[in-house]
């Protein structure tokens, strides 16, 4: 399929733009947040675009994506799958569990050819092998129950040649990415639950306790399945059979997806003993597969 295909839905700076049913349900969908304090931060995570863009020229300077089919696994409300299509891949599936990410995707990519979402159990991708070039998975890998397991399944599906991006909290960075809590990554996570859990039921007149605070503790109960560390994730690439490549921020001259450090923070963050003082916030890898 050619990627002209997609320029109905195409913004007047040649980028994906979203359908007015879609943005229009996700503030639907928001609104009972409207006075939350991370209220307009969920709405520009929904509806923007422009991560995944930056990702998707990521991918396209170190494997390419004109012309390949490319599967988000954990595809959320689906942004990526217009970033992928700009990008020229010919095709962009997504699959969730979520019924209501679902929902909001189909709307998403109503007016895409090319691009769609699929429902998933969670367990089996509902594809046959070598099915795609091109594997995304961002922010994924924390919540899911069995990571080997998981990154079994996108090596199955993925063609050989191909690659899979891989976007994950870093297990030895101290803040919980999702909610911005101390601690948490540090402990076990059912300890890290019940703990952080308990301290949110405290009395309203503990000094120190916001609200904020109170909701974000409260919150972080099953938030997080694995944390994983690039030694772990190096372990199971090693077992499955891909090839681990550490993408490097100094390579993005422009329009690095993450929050950058200075390059002898970089350093140090691979050395044996250098990564525990100056962790990576997030690991971002391509694993290819031989």
């Amino acid at each position: 399929m050619d990627a002209m295909d997609a320029m109905d839905v195409m913004d007047a700076t040649g980028g994906a733009h979203n359908p007015a049913a879609f943005e229009a349900a996700v503030r639907a969908y928001l609104e009972p947040t409207r006075h939350q304090f991370n209220h307009q931060q969920m709405l520009e995570t929904f509806l923007s675009v422009e991560r995944f863009r930056l990702w998707a020229a990521v991918v396209e300077r170190e494997v390419g994506v004109a012309g390949k089919r490319v599967l988000s696994s954990g595809c959320g409300f689906a942004g990526s799958l217009l970033a992928w299509r700009e990008a020229g891949a010919a095709v962009a599936l997504g699959v969730e569990v979520d019924a209501d990410y679902l929902r909001f995707g189909a709307l998403r990519t109503a007016e895409l050819p090319g691009a769609g979402v699929v429902a998933y159990d969670g367990v089996q991708l509902p594809f046959g092998g070598a099915a795609f070039e091109l594997v995304e998975s961002m922010d994924v890998l924390e919540h899911t129950p069995d990571p080997a397991t998981y990154l079994g399944e996108l090596h199955r599906v993925l063609a050989p040649g191909g690659a899979v991006l891989v976007v994950t909290p870093n297990r030895l960075w101290p803040v919980e990415q999702h909610l911005g809590i101390l601690g948490p990554p540090w402990l076990p996570i059912g300890l890290a639950d019940a703990a952080f859990g308990a301290v949110a039921r405290l009395p309203a007149a503990v000094p120190g306790l916001s609200e904020e605070r109170r909701f974000k503790y409260a919150r972080l109960r099953g938030m997080r399945t694995h944390n994983v560390s690039l030694r772990t994730l190096r372990g199971h690439a090693k077992q499955l059979g891909f090839h681990l490549q550490l993408l490097d921020p100094a390579d993005s001259r422009e329009g690095w997806p993450l929050p950058r450090t200075g390059a002898r923070m970089q350093r140090l963050a691979l050395h044996r003993m250098g990564k525990f003082l100056a962790p990576t916030k997030t690991l971002a890898v391509l694993l290819h597969k031989r």
